[in-house]
């Protein structure tokens, strides 16, 4: 489409905090407390985000924009970078339709420009409800949704692209800077999905986030680039997504992507998919008397190779593997951040139940997770068998809603895996009232997320 990134730019800067829903800065309010809640779990509760923190800190730099977790501060992007990462690496931030990983991508960059330029919590949530539209729509104008074909970790794919956008609403930016931060950010997309289940992978998120704030910070000192990079001869489109449905993104805006088609909150700290199979199994884990009884696990799942791992080298590729996931669930009636550590994954219950696992991948299948079906067979050694089936998660587009109060209970779980009980409820009365945040507030929150232990 000709002169599209000029047209979608212009949607994008002409949107302000006046075309914020109430329901929007319900969902941004919700996202950002997920968001923090998660980081300053992820950056405790698993080792490579303390690796990064401390590649990070011995560069030396400006003591700026705060490290969530690590108590010290540096440049705006490299805090983006590794607060993006601790946001990720549990794998527990929202899921997104199509799948993607938004709030990794976009609220650090938020988080960073807080403690650098005066702005308020309406703002920081509309800047938040920009990325992820950002997010969503690219994603939806792809029309690459099956696990089967994607080549590319979403997030890092186009994770760039939307930070420069929250970035440029914070930055205050014309149609024609955002142009050229497009251009900028769109030469530092991309991520192998082949590292999924390593360190890798949250680096996929803290780079996104991270590269889209510097190009941000880039176009806003004149820094230029192709200014037509979406629609151009060798541009990104053509690059990454032929078939892209330009006239689709030109529908940015209200009612906004994640109020519809919305997210799902992870309840479980691991990939997607395997909520499904999670779900499944503790259904089932309800109807079985003697867990010691059981002799062989049937699962039917969709092709996703990239979950299929028998037996996961270590506890952190758990959290890509239906197999592990389907046996924690099954044994310990909960999956939870410890799950996937090491000690669980290579007890000797672990290791013998995996071993009575059959794992089938129907092709026939949608590999999407929005049609994603699992069943669950569990035979026990008088014959009996106990089947389950999951067509969706709770709080997931197919699912049952949340049961009240479940999500302040995952906010208060990752909370104190640092913080004390005045701490972490400071943090959730401040991000409960995000709209009505001064920027001292923001950087109250900032303050106390950073601590290394309170």
């Amino acid at each position: 489409m000709e002169n599209f990134t000029k047209k979608i730019s212009e949607i994008i800067v002409g949107i302000s905090s006046k075309d914020m829903t109430t329901l929007s800065i319900e969902k941004a309010r919700q996202l950002f407390l997920d968001g923090i809640a998660v980081a300053v779990a992820g950056s405790i509760k698993e080792e490579p985000p303390s690796i990064l923190a401390a590649h990070i800190r011995s560069k030396g730099a400006k003591e700026i924009s705060s490290v969530i977790g690590f108590g010290f501060k540096t440049h705006p992007v490299d805090a983006a970078y590794i607060n993006g990462g601790s946001m990720h690496v549990l794998d527990y931030e929202p899921m997104w339709s199509p799948a993607n990983h938004a709030i990794s991508t976009n609220l650090p960059a938020i988080l960073s420009l807080s403690e650098t330029l005066d702005f308020n919590g309406l703002e920081a949530a509309t800047a938040l409800v920009k990325g992820t539209e950002t997010q969503g729509w690219i994603r939806e104008g792809s029309g690459d949704y099956d696990a089967k074909s994607i080549k590319n970790h979403p997030p890092g794919l186009v994770g760039p692209l939307s930070s420069c956008v929250t970035a440029g609403h914070i930055l205050e930016f014309d149609a024609n800077t955002q142009r050229h931060a497009f251009g900028i950010a769109a030469s530092r997309c991309g991520a192998l999905n082949a590292n999924a289940g390593t360190m890798v992978k949250m680096t996929h998120c803290g780079i996104g986030v991270s590269m889209g704030l510097d190009a941000a910070m880039l176009a806003s000192n004149g820094f230029t680039a192709n200014p037509d990079i979406f629609e151009c001869d060798k541009g990104y489109v053509a690059m990454y997504m032929p078939n892209f449905d330009y006239e689709g993104m030109l529908k940015f805006g209200p009612p906004f992507r994640l109020v519809d088609p919305g997210y799902s909150i992870k309840m479980f700290p691991s990939q997607f998919g395997t909520h499904f199979v999670i779900t499944a199994a503790l259904e089932a884990r309800k109807q079985i008397e003697d867990i010691s009884k059981i002799k062989k696990i049937n699962l039917t799942t969709p092709s996703m190779e990239y979950v299929n791992r028998p037996a996961p080298h270590q506890g952190l590729a758990g959290k890509f593997s239906f197999q592990y996931t389907a046996c924690a669930a099954l044994l310990d009636g909960e999956v939870v951040i410890d799950t996937f550590e090491d000690e669980r994954r290579f007890a000797p219950d672990m290791e013998a139940m995996l071993k009575k696992v059959s794992l089938t991948q129907d092709t026939e299948r949608p590999a999407r997770f929005e049609e994603e079906v699992v069943d669950l067979e569990v035979v026990l050694e008088d014959g009996t068998k106990v089947v389950t089936r999951c067509d969706g998660p709770k709080g997931s587009w197919n699912g049952e809603p949340l049961e009240p109060g479940a999500h302040a209970e995952k906010l208060r779980m990752c909370l104190d895996c640092r913080l004390n009980e005045r701490d972490r409820e400071r943090i959730i009365e401040l991000g409960s009232n995000l709209e009505q945040l001064e920027n001292r507030d923001l950087r109250e929150v900032m303050a106390i997320a950073s601590k290394p232990k309170s």
